[in-house]
């Protein structure tokens, strides 16, 4: 809503933060459960709820095992699958795992697992974040004080920084193309040769590549012919509903004007 304010093009909000979840806008004939007024303005705004997407198992087929170990730890196991693979809750445990995975078979830390690596939900996900941000520039400064909090035996190896990056770039890579994926379908059931996507969460709006990845990938994914834009939504919560709350309060006065 506060990007469809100023870029009237807006038709589709996406949430990329410790969940995530997307809405777009539908025109009432397409939406078979509509029992409201069929009258101006002929669409709504549909929650998709797709953090829940793969619940029903059509997503097992790109899971890893690793997938499977975070959901069946977590609160609740066998639901908001497409989150599980995606989001900023989960995205560090993923990356945990697949370290401590490579470490047990000797491909990193010469096979040391520290205790807190070891531990879970004790990689966060801002240091994916962070990790990529270093450049393969023989010193990996970040990346180095992040493998040091976590108990890493000094002195680090550059290949041992270098695969910890690789980890973590495929996985947010992963997610990113997850999410485009989603987006992508959106577009193309809106159909309109110009759609502007809301973006709002602190893994859009902090990871070093999310933003890039996300557009090239949805990109191709869209029909020919239909562009799109995707861009940060500042404050998205706050002003959305101050603004809802404002058409809310003109229609009511305005049909409470027309009563009397």
């Amino acid at each position: 809503m506060s990007c469809a304010f100023s870029d009237h093009s807006t038709e589709v909000g996406v949430i990329l933060g410790t969940g995530t979840n997307a809405c777009y806008m539908e025109k009432l004939q397409r939406v078979e459960l509509w029992d409201g007024i069929n009258s101006e303005p002929d669409q709504v705004i549909i929650n998709t709820e797709w953090g829940a997407f793969g619940d029903n198992g059509c997503l097992d087929f790109v899971r890893t095992d690793i997938d499977k170990e975070v959901d069946r730890t977590s609160l609740n196991p066998n639901k908001q699958i497409f989150e599980k693979m995606i989001s900023g809750m989960y995205m560090g445990e993923i990356v945990r795992r697949l370290i401590v995975e490579c470490a047990s078979k000797g491909l990193i830390f010469n096979g040391h697992i520290p205790a807190d690596l070891n531990t879970e939900g004790r990689f966060y996900t801002k240091y994916v974040s962070e990790i990529e941000q270093d450049e393969d520039d023989g010193e990996f400064s970040r990346t180095q004080q992040i493998l040091d909090e976590l108990g890493v035996i000094k002195p680090t190896l550059i290949i041992d920084c270098q695969r910890v990056q690789e980890i973590c770039r495929v996985i947010s890579e992963r997610a990113a193309f997850l999410a485009s994926a989603g987006i992508a379908a959106l577009i193309n059931r809106i159909n309109k040769p110009n759609t502007t996507v809301a973006v709002d969460g602190s893994l859009y709006r902090f990871h070093p590549h999310f933003h890039n990845l996300m557009l090239q990938k949805t990109q191709s994914l869209t029909r020919e012919g239909l562009k799109l834009h995707m861009m940060l939504s500042e404050d998205g919560s706050g002003k959305g509903a101050a603004l809802v709350a404002a058409v809310a309060h003109r229609i009511r006065t305005t049909s409470s004007a027309h009563s009397s």
